[in-house]
């Protein structure tokens, strides 16, 4: 096991298709339209109706670019609130929670293109490193005009190539996703402007980030919505409904995010881990842990160790 499932959803293979697992939705599985392809990669463009959300925690172990073609909707990533146009663009790296809302008043269509840690390996390798925290640091973009057709060209080229390819289809589908990520890069030197809406989504973005700079604390919700100076039920309510997360959900999944991180990377004991991550109840650490993870603490980090020195 390499990440925490809470939240990241385990991507396996399922009668050739990409599922998608989110653990705490009762291990359902929301398979993606097309199938996965040897390359890795998978486009999948989609109508979605008017009022149309996500309904459960949401993240995985791949990168995920998400196009928006028409319509309105707003992603929620990393703590900060999106709104998306026609043209709007936002690279999801692995292991981020994010969440999307659809406009109310409109029917909007997207791409979502999926793909793995390498290909982001091979673009640093030809680029340079550091594009990796570039990206996520600038995930969101804005593109029109010429460049948004040539955007929407690779997509549909992607979609095309595994649809009705022929032998030289994956290499070009390949470089496709390199050439996507060129164009990415130069747009984030161009230091585009992020459209972040003011009061009360202004409000929750500040509290998301508390939290997540606070996390390791005894954070209550009272804290949190002290620092945005409103009352806690309001606050619950509109975070609620901006992220798509209730305030201890949210507060659970960076927590746990952490505790899978030292449990990986250090020799910390369980209660120490758990008291590093603000739970002042090793008991109940480890019971939410097993409950949204699958297996304890121990065993979490007993496997990772193990898939450690077998990839030696």
């Amino acid at each position: 096991m390499e990440e925490l499932q809470k939240n990241c959803a385990v991507v396996k293979k399922t009668a050739g298709k990409l599922a998608v697992t989110s653990s705490n939705c009762g291990c359902m599985e929301q398979e993606l339209s097309v199938s996965i392809d040897p390359c890795g990669i998978v486009c999948d463009r989609k109508v979605r109706q008017a009022h149309f959300f996500m309904h459960q925690d949401h993240a995985h172990e791949f990168y995920e670019l998400y196009y928006l073609v028409s319509g309105g909707c707003r992603v929620f990533l990393n703590h900060t609130i999106y709104h998306l146009t026609a043209g709007g663009i936002v690279l999801i790296e692995p292991g981020a929670l994010h969440h999307t809302t659809y406009e109310m008043t409109q029917e909007s269509e997207r791409i979502a293109l999926c793909f793995g840690r390498d290909y982001m390996e091979q673009f640093e390798n030809a680029c340079g490193s550091g594009w990796r925290e570039k990206f996520a640091q600038n995930p969101y973009l804005h593109v029109e005009g010429r460049l948004k057709d040539l955007i929407e060209e690779m997509f549909q080229a992607l979609i095309l190539e595994r649809k009705d390819g022929d032998a030289f289809s994956d290499l070009l589908r390949r470089q496709k996703i390199l050439e996507i990520l060129v164009f990415l890069a130069r747009e984030v030197q161009e230091n585009r402007q992020i459209r972040i809406e003011e009061v009360p989504e202004k409000a929750v973005q500040i509290g998301a980030r508390y939290i997540c700079e606070h996390f390791r604390e005894s954070l209550t919700l009272e804290d949190v919505a002290g620092q945005v100076f409103l009352s806690p039920s309001y606050f619950s309510r509109q975070f609620k409904k901006l992220t798509g997360f209730g305030y201890k959900e949210y507060l659970n999944h960076v927590r746990l995010k952490e505790a899978g991180r030292l449990l990986r990377e250090t020799g910390d004991s369980i209660s120490e881990v758990a008291r590093l991550c603000g739970f002042s109840d090793g008991n109940y650490f480890g019971d939410l842990f097993h409950k949204t993870i699958g297996i304890s603490p121990r065993e979490y980090r007993r496997q990772h160790r193990t898939q450690q020195k077998n990839s030696k």
